[in-house]
């Protein structure tokens, strides 16, 4: 871990159509799709050139791995114990489990045709994405830090250990523009941090204009990590948003119930 950490991130040039390439066929696969389109920007950035003359191999069956592929141009086959199982294309990627560990190759590719291909090795991407993992835990628990309840801030009332703890229970969810994220009279148990985006805050006794607009770097159902109580406003996203969001029940499984830690 602390290798990837020390990796230093190296921007390689490449044209606007090869970074759209390289994104658009990395972003539906499992291993990226928890990648922050930030994250994804710098492994994009991350991929080399390589250039394979028609009949080479490109992966031999049995050998280690430790790159994946995304194709530019050309094609290659793929076999398994010498038996043809299919062809790849402009656009396809592949090879994707040598980013998690090294393991013998379970297939050999060969070059159909003359190809460019585009790869990034299991450092390099284990580096951005142990960086960026990294990055969203202190914003966590910046966050975490900075957040009140009957006049405590977290920062002040939990060690840093329970902080740790608490920033790694936190989930990343996305609202569209519209969307209710808490409805008033509904039982809470989550509570919100915007990190990007605007919501709107509404009470049903003040009426169908918003009480205040709630931006990035506020909170909001924070009473939920005390009880169960029923929500006392509606909020809505006023843009696109993304929160961090912590279940009533990550936080008392971690750290007991609130009252016991206001109390401290």
């Amino acid at each position: 871990m602390a290798a990837d950490l020390d990796y230093v991130h190296k921007v390689v040039p490449k044209s606007q159509d090869a970074k759209e390439l390289i994104y658009d066929a990395i972003k539906p696969n499992l291993l990226f799709r928890a990648c922050a389109p930030e994250e994804l920007v710098d492994l994009v950035d991350a991929f080399e050139p390589q250039y394979v003359p028609k009949g080479s191999i490109v992966i031999r069956e049995g050998d280690e791995g430790d790159h994946f592929y995304v194709m530019e141009r050309g094609g290659v086959d793929v076999f398994e114990k010498q038996v043809h199982k299919c062809s790849l294309y402009s656009g396809v990627a592949f090879g994707e489990i040598a980013l998690l560990y090294s393991c013998p190759r379970t297939a050999s590719v060969l070059a159909k045709y003359d190809c460019k291909l585009w790869s990034i090795n299991r450092r390099a991407f284990r580096g951005i994405t142990a960086q960026h993992k990294k990055r969203r835990l202190e914003l966590k628990l910046e966050s975490l830090k900075k957040v009140k309840i009957h006049d405590k801030v977290l920062g002040e009332m939990l060690k840093p250990s329970e902080l740790h703890s608490m920033a790694l229970a936190t989930k990343i969810e996305k609202f569209r523009k519209g969307n209710a994220i808490v409805q008033q009279g509904e039982k809470g148990d989550a509570f919100y941090m915007i990190e990007d985006g605007t919501v709107d805050v509404y009470i049903e006794a003040k009426g169908n204009s918003p009480v205040t607009t709630l931006k990035s770097g506020s909170f909001f159902g924070e009473k939920a990590l005390m009880s169960s109580d029923v929500r006392t406003a509606t909020c809505i996203a006023s843009s696109d948003v993304k929160c961090m969001l912590l279940m009533r029940e990550d936080f008392v499984l971690m750290l007991g119930d609130m009252k016991d830690l206001l109390d401290r």
